[in-house]
């Protein structure tokens, strides 16, 4: 029988576990025993099964992922949502190829694993020789374009919290007490199919959703069906200690490296059928750096140890002989990873259609190949892929402006930040040179506000522009100021730069010199400064916008140069000639020695033009140097002190 807690929707407790031991020679079909779960070292991704949540815990789940991002105390033996807890976001629905499985859940081991709410309470409650067999349908997935998250950007009551729902795939479920070896049907266990128990026999069935309804729901659907939008899985990703770095997504960014499944489960327990599992006799996704447990994997039937290996395989660069000949061609390798990643993706793994793509493209298949695959990774819910596909469409001989614009934002509402970019700017800055209709300019405007929104640096800083200049929207300065404050909260040093500006020439606010200064500061910091320190000295050097003041623009350029080494020719340059800043040969022939060592050839010279007649010895070595990397000015200067440019290494 089913515990009687979870029949009746009521909250429960996890327990605690000991240490998860996998079996060493399990029999091909022989039941399990009870196996104790113990977490990886390190938190890590998880996708947890969360059909064991009670009404009233779902419900909650509903609430935090309408009113933001919902954040979770999970440690893989029990989950905890901490509704209190906040961090700024929105989830965005994209439909999905359905998805249909009975993952039968043997023993305790694997009710507890996979059931991190209740688990442990249900597992008690199972007889012996009972399994519990969960129906799944997935649909669609609801996910936020937030990709990492850091403990300083939480507010609210946030004791314990660790990972955060990156998405969670939706459609609906049904739980129902089986018999181990027992295989059962999606329908079965639904309630529907010719083998369904009579309702009698269906006094332990749970579920949510309607299978018929989600049946009839296609991967273009808007919206998820009324009675098929339940949460089935999350996707939950660590939170760290610190605020993640910001990331510039207005650029897309290069092909994506190979990258294998993560390892989502307990420590001995391994992913195979939709399910952790200690059970070796069934194909199981490898450990992802393990490439005999890959192949022999592979071999046995896993789609995602096909993924793993041939990311395995793709990032190890191609072996020479003890002749300098390739051990194996470029050509041999695509090869067999064509072979590895189309097993995978015909076994529904996202990430391998998605490498499929590039690979067929690197052994020049045709192009309505190459498409097929990031057609089917997109499908399958890998926002990276419909980007590509709609990146390939757009720049077509013939591109299909609306196909591509949909692909775009589905890619973006599957959590594809850089789709998200794309799809504003196909609107503001359509491809064909034109300008943006009324319709796109209003459209790429709700497109940036959705991002800035869960504080994406790029679009808060062009909605800014865009208000700001007046060009396609109405000028408002006030809304261009506040959007530049946005950017600037979320490490966007520039737009920190452009609100100063503003405050300080009471545009769009106030005049407030102590704003402006505060501004100002988070521009170029004193630890961390970039290139927008350079912007700053510039304005400062200037005088144009704000009072002139030279010293203070000489310090911006130093704190450029202390914290990342940009700029110290400049600065350096400033301390010999005594120009902002007061003379100091000493310190700048310091500064370009320092340079010169980290490889600065022009410091090199600077240096030894200052030093020929204090240390002609020194300055004869720098100039050699030089002329040994080819630089001519630097071998008359060499030759002129007694040097032979012949006899100079070259690179």
């Amino acid at each position: 029988m089913l515990s009687a807690v979870f029949m009746a929707g009521g909250g429960c407790g996890a327990g605690t576990v000991g240490k998860a031991v996998r079996p060493t020679e399990p029999t091909a079909g022989e039941a399990l025993g009870a196996v104790e779960v113990s977490c990886r070292e390190g938190a890590s991704d998880a996708q947890p099964l969360v059909v064991d949540m009670t009404s009233s815990e779902r419900v909650d789940l509903e609430v935090a992922m309408k009113e933001g991002v919902a954040i979770v105390a999970y440690d893989c033996k029990s989950m905890r949502l901490l509704p209190a807890c906040k961090l700024a976001g929105t989830y965005k629905f994209a439909g999905v190829s359905r998805k249909e499985e009975v993952v039968k859940l043997n023993d305790q081991g694997e009710i507890a694993a996979n059931l991190p709410f209740n688990g442990v309470k249900i597992a008690g409650g199972v007889d012996r020789g009972a399994a519990l067999d969960l129906a799944l349908v997935l649909i669609g997935k609801q996910s936020t374009t937030i990709s990492s998250a850091g403990k300083p950007e939480l507010t609210g009551r946030c004791d314990g919290a660790t990972h955060f729902v990156r998405s969670a795939s939706v459609g609906a479920f049904a739980v129902d007490v089986g018999t181990r070896g027992e295989a059962r049907l999606v329908a079965d266990v639904f309630g529907y199919g010719a083998n369904a128990k009579s309702a009698s026999q269906r006094q332990s069935l749970n579920k949510d959703g309607e299978l018929g309804e989600c049946r009839a729901a296609t991967p273009d659907d808007l919206k998820p069906p009324a009675q098929c939008r339940s949460a089935v899985r999350l996707e939950l990703v660590p939170i760290s200690a610190d605020a993640p770095p910001v990331v510039d997504d207005s650029k897309p960014p290069p092909p994506p490296e190979p990258t294998p499944l993560a390892e989502t489960c307990p420590a001995g327990m391994s992913m195979a059928g939709g399910k952790c599992t200690a059970d070796t006799a069934v194909p199981f996704v490898c450990a992802p750096k393990d490439e005999a447990q890959c192949e022999a994997q592979c071999q046995n039937g896993s789609a995602g140890s096909c993924h793993n290996l041939g990311s395995i395989i793709e990032a190890r660069q191609l072996e020479r002989g003890a002749d300098g000949s390739f051990v194996q061609t470029a050509q041999a390798r695509n090869d067999k990873l064509n072979k590895l990643y189309t097993t995978a993706c015909d076994g529904g793994v996202a990430e391998g259609c998605d490498r499929l793509g590039y690979i067929r493209m690197a052994l020049q298949a045709p192009r309505a190949e190459q498409l097929d695959a990031w057609q089917r990774a997109c499908q399958l819910g890998h926002g990276p892929a419909c980007r590509t596909l709609a990146e390939e469409v757009l720049r077509s001989t013939s591109p299909d402006l609306a196909r591509g614009r949909g692909l775009l934002d589905r890619g973006c509402k599957l959590g594809d930040p850089f789709s998200c970019a794309s799809l504003a700017g196909s609107f503001l800055k359509p491809r064909s040179g034109a300008a943006p209709t009324p319709d796109e300019v209003a459209q790429g405007v709700v497109v940036l506000k959705d991002a800035c929104d869960v504080k994406r640096p790029f679009a808060c800083r062009q909605l800014a522009n865009l208000y700001s200049d007046g060009k396609l929207v109405a000028r408002d300065e006030a809304a261009g100021l506040s959007y530049y404050e946005k950017s600037c909260e979320t490490g966007d040093t520039l737009s920190c730069l452009n609100a100063g500006l503003m405050v300080f020439a009471g545009r769009g606010a106030t005049k407030d010199a102590a704003r402006a200064e505060a501004l100002f500061e988070r521009t170029c910091p004193s630890t961390d400064a970039g290139l927008s320190c350079a912007d700053l000295a510039k304005a400062f050097r200037e005088g144009k916008v704000v009072p002139r003041d030279v010293r203070r623009a000489a310090s911006y350029m130093e704190r450029m140069c202390t914290a990342k080494g940009i700029g110290c020719t400049e600065v350096a340059d400033m301390y010999l000639a005594g120009k902002d800043v007061p003379k100091d040969r000493d310190r700048a022939l310091k500064m370009y020695d320092d340079m010169c060592t980290k490889g600065g050839g022009q410091s090199c010279m600077k240096l030894a033009d200052e030093i020929t007649r204090t240390d002609k010895a020194r300055a004869k070595e720098l100039y050699g140097k030089e002329c040994g990397g080819g630089l001519i000015e630097a071998c008359d200067k060499f030759k002129k002190l007694g040097g032979d440019p012949a006899t100079v290494k070259r690179p």
